[in-house]
């Protein structure tokens, strides 16, 4: 299904009769090329975190494409046993092992003149790689058990929240089958770094149920500033949950209903960072580990991902030995970084000028409360001088949310080499003055 109007401000697509709001540009992009790249037969690879929008990817590919008509199957290949997947995969002939008591098509049978989708591609066994190799290259391929062979007119879209090129390296993948499933990959960007989807998410699922109510800043604060390991599916949870313990659901939803791992009090900063680093999700695992006396079943419920996510990622920071300091920021992390502070903005849009008070900064966009509420998505200019003697700044940019209180934030366009190097170098005092310890690299 297209996504009409690439200039709205929002973009809507259908995933299992669930609307998935868009706004991010990011996100806009890749669902753009989504629909470019379904009109043509390549085989498509969808990388991205569990739970980021991978299978809306996908469905769109399928939808957009000359197979919409037909059919579309969908396999997690890490749900599958895996003494079970060449047969689920490919079919058996009755009698082919004990139980085999008739003939069963495989998936990719069902799927002829379609569009198979193979998610979690990456946990695939080496032995079933060499087939499946084989069947996409066009190849006929025999049920298990079975004397005939089969052909099956089936376009592959795979996915995978591993690092299939790394796997490659170490040898639990195939260079060649990784090569032939990427001949058109997309990258979905976490949930972390599309904080206008964030906020239209978590909006969509309070107005399904309290249609009147809003998020109070606190909330937006926390919304913005926890990184979503668990990505479209833990923040689904997490507003949901708030909507059902709320105080008073039907008019606002606070900070406090939002039930997120708070950061530790020495990490006094850490909810002004919206950070899409390892390190902040590593933090947060180990807060709800904490939380949850280190109880994995219940951490992942908490996290909103599932309990073989949590195990992978445990394993990897034990396998990683990375034990950075906690008071330290990555160049990465510093861009990310939103300081706190009142001064007077002045806001012109749609013609019109009016004064408001900026509330917080950073390098890439800025929060401000003012009399007049901005429209989701229209192009704004702000005006205002960097603190502490700073020159005088004007930045175009797009309002990327707002609310009935008057608060509304504003996402920069590119900010001009000078000013971007006075700002940063303010934004870097006040890092400092929070007590970070500032990493270069």
């Amino acid at each position: 299904m297209p996504i009409s109007g690439e200039n709205q401000a929002a973009s809507k697509a259908l995933l299992n009769n669930e609307t998935l709001i868009i706004r991010s540009e990011s996100l806009k992009r890749v669902m753009t090329l989504a629909e470019k790249v379904a009109r043509h037969p390549a085989a498509v690879l969808i990388v991205g975190e569990t739970g980021s929008g991978k299978e809306i990817v996908a469905r769109t590919i399928h939808n957009c494409s000359l197979r919409a008509s037909q059919s579309l199957v969908d396999v997690n290949c890490a749900a599958i046993p895996e003494h079970l997947v060449e047969s689920e995969l490919f079919g058996y002939e009755r009698g082919a092992f004990s139980g085999a008591e008739a003939t069963k098509p495989g998936f990719f049978e069902l799927a002829d003149k379609g569009t198979l989708f193979l998610d979690e591609i990456g946990d695939l066994d080496l032995k079933v790689q060499v087939k499946l190799l084989r069947v996409l290259d066009g190849m006929p391929y025999y049920r298990l058990g079975g004397s005939r062979k089969v052909t099956a007119d089936v376009r592959v879209v795979a996915a995978t929240n591993r690092d299939l090129e790394e796997s490659v390296r170490t040898g639990r993948f195939r260079a060649d089958l990784y090569h032939r499933l990427a001949q058109f990959r997309l990258d979905v960007p976490p949930l972390r770094e599309r904080p206008e989807d964030i906020l239209g998410i978590a909006e969509q699922v309070l107005h399904e149920h309290c249609p009147e109510s809003h998020f109070r800043q606190d909330a937006i604060d926390l919304l913005l500033s926890y990184p979503w390991p668990g990505n479209i599916r833990e923040l689904r949870n997490v507003v949901f949950r708030a909507v059902l313990q709320a105080a008073n659901p039907q008019v606002e939803i606070t900070g406090e209903d939002l039930e997120v791992p708070r950061s530790r009090p020495q990490d006094k900063a850490a909810l002004a960072v919206a950070s899409n680093l390892e390190d902040m999700e590593r933090q947060m695992i180990f807060s709800a580990l904490e939380k949850h006396n280190s109880n994995q079943g219940k951490t992942a419920e908490a996290l909103g991902i599932s309990r073989r996510t949590l195990i992978r990622k445990l394993k990897s920071y034990r396998d990683s030995g990375d034990n950075a300091p906690a008071g330290r920021l990555s160049l990465s992390q510093q861009r990310y970084y939103r300081a706190q502070l009142e001064a007077p903005v002045r806001i012109r849009s749609e013609n019109d000028e009016f004064g408001g008070t900026l509330l917080n900064l950073s390098i890439g966009g800025a929060g401000l409360r003012a009399d007049r509420v901005l429209k989701f998505g229209i192009p704004v200019s702000l005006s205002f001088q960097i603190p502490d003697t700073g020159p005088q700044a004007e930045i175009t940019g797009q309002v990327a949310w707002t609310n009935k209180e008057g608060h509304q934030g504003v996402q920069f366009d590119q900010v001009p080499a000078p000013l971007r190097t006075a700002l940063q170098r303010w934004l870097r005092n006040q890092m400092r003055k929070d007590g970070w310890e500032l990493g270069t690299e």
